[in-house]
């Protein structure tokens, strides 16, 4: 529904990332960075005879250098745990990683390197990773002095095209595991909303069926015994005009039975939007259906639940939301849905096939859909004539 940038894949980058893998993410990080930053200040203290630092260790350069080291974790935390614009706080890492690179030609630091490989893959296309994961190690090693500077590039590069590997094996994963827990969701959704309308058809089936044929054969019953009472005797007149109140009373109550079967009871759409945003480890959805709401047409509430269930998909792979309000109300003759998410639009939106849907299905009501996106959001309202 909306466009992504043309570079940054910042919103399934957003999607992939739980709690729990924001944490495992955290402490490699640390890890990585603890390790990378006692050592190359160890060697840079003890002037490590094999390593050309570019500054000496003074009081005012170790500050500076600091800096650029607690800068770089920073965008680690920045990119791991910020809500939007997570790229930021990659670049972040990466104009630190360079500086501090340029600053200790030790090695040490392509660590943090092979590090930061391992997360492009969610933020890039992989022809560009595979493409920056070769070129560190050939830039940063050919301005170092020394005999196995071809053994280091080769050897840091395969550690880089692992990193790859395995960061994009472990993304495809979790793409997939989410895909399977957001389609069994959806299916118990419409499993929901389908028993509800099937419910309300076989009602239906019943009281024709009562009506057509056991109606029909009662009503002919009672013609028969009209034609008999007029021909009987005087002796068996009584017993017909009995049996004529008794099939007179009995197609009252097939009719009574018939229109209590046929009365609209209401559709139970709130159970199914229930099933339809519970577990959704990425999105706080809040529920607000009024207590009064009634809805008794099939049609217009599968219409009211499909729009609901791709607004609430369009949330989930188009936005950079964390919570999102669904709202189901009646008032002032019409019924209205309004799906409001916290995710800032900074691209023109785009009109898919999940939309176009949406639109033709509440225009076959005729309904209304419109929508506002701002940096506060997307909003999405429809409304639809409680006739239908």
């Amino acid at each position: 529904m909306r466009t992504d940038p043309d570079l940054w894949n910042t919103i399934p980058m957003t999607r992939n990332l739980t709690a729990r893998h924001q944490i495992i993410d955290l402490i490699l990080e640390l890890i990585a960075w603890t390790f990378v930053v006692l050592l190359t200040l160890y060697l840079w203290k003890l002037d490590y005879p094999e390593v050309h630092n570019r500054l000496n260790f003074t009081p005012v350069n170790l500050t500076f250098a600091t800096t650029y080291f607690l800068l770089y974790i920073a965008g680690a935390i920045w990119r791991i745990f910020a809500k939007s614009t997570r790229y930021k706080g990659l670049i972040l890492q990466c104009i630190c990683l360079f500086i501090l690179i340029y600053l200790f030609p030790n090695g040490i630091l392509v660590i943090l390197a092979i590090r930061l490989v391992a997360n492009l893959n969610e933020y890039l296309p992989t022809y560009i990773v595979l493409l920056i994961a070769l070129s560190i190690p050939l830039i940063y090693f050919l301005q170092i002095p020394g005999e196995f500077a071809w053994f280091n590039i080769i050897l840091f590069s395969l550690f880089n095209l692992f990193a790859l590997y395995a960061s994009n094996r472990m993304l495809d994963e979790r793409k997939a595991k989410q895909l399977n827990t957001d389609l069994l969701r959806e299916l118990r959704a419409t499993q929901s909303m389908l028993s509800t309308t099937a419910r309300q058809d076989e009602r239906l089936r019943i009281a024709r069926d009562l009506h057509d044929g056991l109606g029909h054969h009662i009503a002919a019953l009672s013609i028969q015994l009209e034609v008999a009472k007029q021909l009987s005797s005087d002796k068996a007149h009584l017993h017909i005009c009995k049996a004529q109140r008794v099939a007179h009373q009995l197609l009252n109550d097939i009719q009574t039975a018939v229109s209590d079967i046929r009365q609209s009871h209401p559709l139970e759409l709130h159970t199914a939007l229930v099933a339809l945003t519970q577990n959704l480890d990425r999105l706080d959805v809040q529920l607000n259906i009024a207590a009064d709401l009634r809805i008794t047409n099939a049609r217009t509430a599968e219409v009211v639940f499909r729009a609901a269930q791709e607004a609430i998909t369009n949330v989930l792979k188009h936005s950079a939301a964390d919570a999102c309000l669904l709202s189901l109300e009646q008032k002032e003759g019409q019924l209205l849905l309004s799906c409001e998410d916290n995710g800032p639009v900074l691209t023109p939106i785009k009109f898919g096939n999940g939309l176009m849907g949406m639109i033709e299905r509440v225009q076959e009501l005729n309904g209304n859909l419109t929508w506002v996106a701002d940096n506060r959001g997307f909003k999405l309202r429809i409304e639809i004539p409680e006739s239908i």
